[in-house]
């Protein structure tokens, strides 16, 4: 939509305080709820996309400097790396919509500016401080995780169990093994966040747009969402490199934690699709939306991520949702 069929008084509609207090509410979610910071991360370039959008250029700049200050008090480092992702994701929207570009392309190039970001934040603490600044993050989580025994927090939780001192060893032991390993599957996870990231982030800027008369490309309905068959061969190539090193002792670890972010990262995808098929066939049976939500929710915690993924992947093949696909 040209930028220049924008009358005056539409111009004027976006109050510029309210955009900076919005931008700040957005930023507090992403660094204080853990649980939400996803969705409050992609929230926070929406306002300079809007303002940006509208031609207000130097609106834009002053709603992501002002919405972010309070950020300098706790890390300006992660603050001057949040300004730049509000910044280059409102650019990157203002080329969309002149260019009139794909939701793929979008969601591609929201995925790799978000995903850049921590790169960026490393790279800039690294060169600060003169240290390899992962490392040293590591380094410093590896000491916690031996240290754990000491923790309050888990000796509060075995004295409420009343737990003996065997079973907080045990206890102990298992807990320090998984976080051993949490390292080795923080790509992946990374991906799936930054993926969700995206995905709200599109959400969230194509409702905003639209309510003032600019539109972007719309995603299909969550129910019509589908992948071609070839992505399956992620998740297999996933399986297989987890389990050849276990019948060979002399290949590279490194192919075995490959392994396991590729399953996390593809069987993220088909948890997607798992849904929107389940989504889907709720739909075709005509449950009430409320219904639809519950049963959704609950399939997901009781036994989602295994049920979904593979609800997902039969898919491919049994078209439950009687799609039409090209071969």
């Amino acid at each position: 939509m040209p930028f220049d069929n924008f009358e005056k008084n539409d111009l004027k509609k976006v109050n510029l305080l309210l955009m900076i207090f919005i931008t700040a509410i957005a930023a507090a979610v992403t660094l204080f709820m853990p649980f939400l910071n996803f969705a409050g991360l992609g929230f926070l370039p929406v306002p300079a996309v809007l303002l940006l959008s509208l031609n207000r250029i130097r609106d834009a700049v002053i709603c992501a400097v002002a919405g972010l200050l309070f950020l300098f008090i706790f890390n300006y480092i992660l603050a001057i790396v949040i300004l730049a992702i509000v910044i280059a994701v409102a650019f990157n929207y203002r080329h969309i919509i002149r260019t009139r570009r794909k939701a793929v392309y979008i969601l591609g190039t929201c995925f790799l500016i978000f995903a850049s970001s921590a790169a960026l934040f490393l790279l800039i603490n690294s060169a600060l401080f003169q240290q390899n600044y992962f490392k040293e993050m590591l380094t410093a989580y590896n000491v916690y995780v031996d240290g754990l025994a000491g923790d309050p927090l888990l000796q509060s939780y075995a004295g409420l169990m009343f737990t003996g001192a065997g079973q907080y060893q045990d206890l102990i032991m298992q807990t320090q093994s998984f976080l051993r390993f949490v390292p080795k599957i923080f790509p992946g996870l990374l991906a799936v966040f930054f993926g969700l990231v995206s995905l709200a982030n599109y959400y969230f800027s194509y409702f905003m747009l639209k309510k003032y008369g600019i539109f972007i490309d719309e995603l299909k309905k969550f129910k019509e969402w589908d992948l071609h068959w070839c992505w399956c061969w992620g998740v297999i190539a996933g399986i297989a490199m987890v389990v050849i090193p276990s019948f060979n002792s002399r290949l590279d670890p490194l192919i075995d934690i490959a392994g396991y972010n590729l399953i996390i990262i593809f069987g993220f995808l088909y948890l997607m699709l798992g849904m929107a098929v389940l989504w889907g066939l709720l739909e075709k049976f005509n449950v009430r939306n409320a219904i639809r939500y519950i049963i959704v929710i609950a399939v997901f915690f009781i036994f989602g991520l295994i049920f979904l993924p593979a609800l997902g992947l039969i898919d491919i093949w049994a078209n439950f949702r009687k799609l039409k696909r090209s071969q």
